[in-house]
């Protein structure tokens, strides 16, 4: 028998291993050849540039049953190039012989009190991963800096896109990065590429301000793609180079979207979907999130599509490494066929997946996208006045192994040294109570388009049932409750979903089957999803 000491050191190890890692469960599915897909391949185009960009006054309120809405995307396949003057020397690295990987046995140097001590071959990027800072690395399988991008997807492409909505009053901006995530704040990487800096930097903008821009106006969502770069720290880091250029793609992004604002109907509906994803808890059976919510914008004389947004549940992981070819997954495919049926800009974001695999493989994208009806067959968006309020929930952190990988930096996040204590639940003689003196401040966004539509955002991979209440809650509106949405910041399940025990690294023992699940073991406390959800009805309610 092993001496307690070497059994805890081999389950932090264990922990630490897996904090940011794939289990077994995860990478091996979807990973079987699926049926072709007819494609198309698109422009790669560059950032939009936002010189000569006149400052002008707002658009009128738009006339009863209209809203304004402009949509743009923009490619951030890698450009040094375009970099090098404020990055000399900016390259980036192809060769996957030349891009370090971490060497699992390193693992050890991250316990035993030597968590913050620099692996070997410290980087120079902003991350204490053994890697080459050159090279992009992909999001979500192993831990540190696994699996490089040799060369990205030329026919869906990797993009950001942005759709605006505004009643002329105030004004919301939903973009998509095909990441693995995006954060909310960094700790090290950068002063002013967080999605709180973001938000702070448009809102600024005399254009956007005119516009009715706020901080609490921009949602910045990632795909979470396992095949797409790693903007989070977790798996290795992508050069500064990269990092300020999709920075800049972004504001660019959201700005042009916003610029273009012009007078549009909505149309928006529901389509049960639930072929298309499963639930994937190892020790429970849970209900998975079985619609696709639709939103589609009109120009106002009916002769065009400007922008066609999706919201379905199903983890991104049917491409795998992908051989090295970054991918926006299954997600590509949905927003090009949406963009084939209909024109316009195809958008798609990711609700309650955290406990929800994809069914039927890459293919899946096209299939839903086929389920959006045709013009015309949709509900009509009839209240146009639009409401949106930012909010923030400050969480404990109680998962030693995350807070391993936080602290010093391995993963990219700010914590904050300052003491948090919640009670949060519905119940509240019987709420879910944790307290730490480490936290993390998580933001939620909630918004309401007249009476049929309503929008919110969680700050990681929400479970099914935490969005599946957010919807029963707000019955006969077409609801989407957004994830992975301003931060990404693990799993948040709700308190009785999660095992304590696992939380603290034992979730990743024989892929999560033996003692809990798998997601137990990155989530940064237990009562995190209890408070997002109560923090998001709460400020639902709040909305008039």
């Amino acid at each position: 028998m092993l001496p307690v000491r070497a059994v805890l050191r081999t389950a932090v190890v264990g922990g630490l291993t897996g904090a940011l890692a794939l289990s077994a469960a995860w990478a091996g599915v979807g990973l079987a050849p699926t049926p072709p897909v007819p494609v198309t391949a698109p422009a790669i185009g560059t950032a939009p540039s936002l010189a000569g960009v006149a400052v002008a006054a707002g658009p009128a309120r738009p006339a009863a049953g209209q809203v304004l809405v402009g949509a743009a995307k923009t490619s951030i396949a890698p450009r040094p190039k375009d970099l090098a003057k404020r990055f000399p020397g900016a390259r980036w690295e192809t060769s996957p012989a030349e891009c370090r990987t971490l060497d699992q046995h390193q693992l050890a140097r991250l316990t035993g009190g030597h968590a913050a001590e620099p692996l070997d071959g410290f980087a120079s990027n902003g991350t204490p991963w053994p890697e080459n800072p050159d090279c992009i690395y992909m999001g979500g399988f192993g831990i540190g800096p696994m699996n490089p991008v040799k060369a990205f997807d030329t026919v869906d492409g990797l993009w950001v896109r942005s759709l605006a909505l505004s009643d002329g009053a105030q004004t919301l901006v939903l973009t998509v990065i095909d990441a693995e995530g995006w954060l909310w704040d960094y700790k090290s990487k950068c002063t002013d590429c967080g999605a709180k800096q973001i938000s702070e930097a448009l809102a600024a903008d005399p254009a956007l301000k005119a516009r009715g821009v706020t901080p609490a106006s921009f949602v910045l969502h990632a795909t979470h793609s396992h095949s797409a770069p790693d903007f989070i720290g977790g798996w290795g880091f992508v050069p500064d180079w990269y990092m300020a250029q999709v920075t800049d793609t972004i504001k660019a992004t959201a700005r042009k979207a916003v610029l273009a604002l012009e007078p549009a109907r909505l149309e928006v509906g529901e389509v049960e979907a639930r072929r298309f994803n499963g639930e994937r808890r190892a020790t429970y059976r849970s209900a998975e999130e079985q619609q696709l919510s639709w939103l589609r914008a009109r120009s106002a004389d009916g002769r065009r599509t400007l922008a066609t947004m999706g919201a379905y549940a199903a983890h991104p992981t049917t491409r795998g490494t992908n051989n090295g070819v970054a991918s926006p997954d299954w997600v590509g495919p949905f927003e090009r066929r949406l963009e084939q049926r209909f024109g316009g800009v195809g958008l798609h974001f990711m609700t309650g997946l955290g406990n929800i695999l994809a069914s039927g493989g890459t293919a899946i994208g096209g299939q839903l996208a086929d389920l959006v009806p045709p013009v015309g067959r949709g509900r009509p968006v009839t209240g146009t006045d639009l409401r949106l309020a930012r909010t923030t929930f400050r969480s404990p952190i109680t998962n030693a192994p995350l807070d391993a990988l936080g602290t010093p930096g391995f993963f990219d996040r700010k914590f904050d040294a300052l003491a948090a204590a919640v009670a949060v639940g519905e119940n509240p003689d019987a709420p879910c109570i944790s307290a730490a003196p480490q936290s993390v401040e998580l933001p939620v966004t909630v918004a309401k388009l007249g009476e049929d539509l309503v929008l919110t955002t969680g700050p990681g991979e929400e479970f099914s049932n935490l969005t599946n209440t957010i919807k029963e809650k707000n019955a006969g509106k077409v609801v989407f409750p957004l994830t992975q949405a301003n931060d990404a910041l693990g799993y948040l399940p709700q308190s009785f979903e999660l095992n304590p025990v696992g939380q603290q690294g034992l979730g990743f023992a024989a892929s999560g089957y033996v003692f809990v699940n798998y997601e137990d073991s990155y989530a940064i406390d237990r009562c995190v999803g209890d408070g997002v959800l109560e923090t998001t009805l709460t400020a639902l309610g709040k909305l008039k």
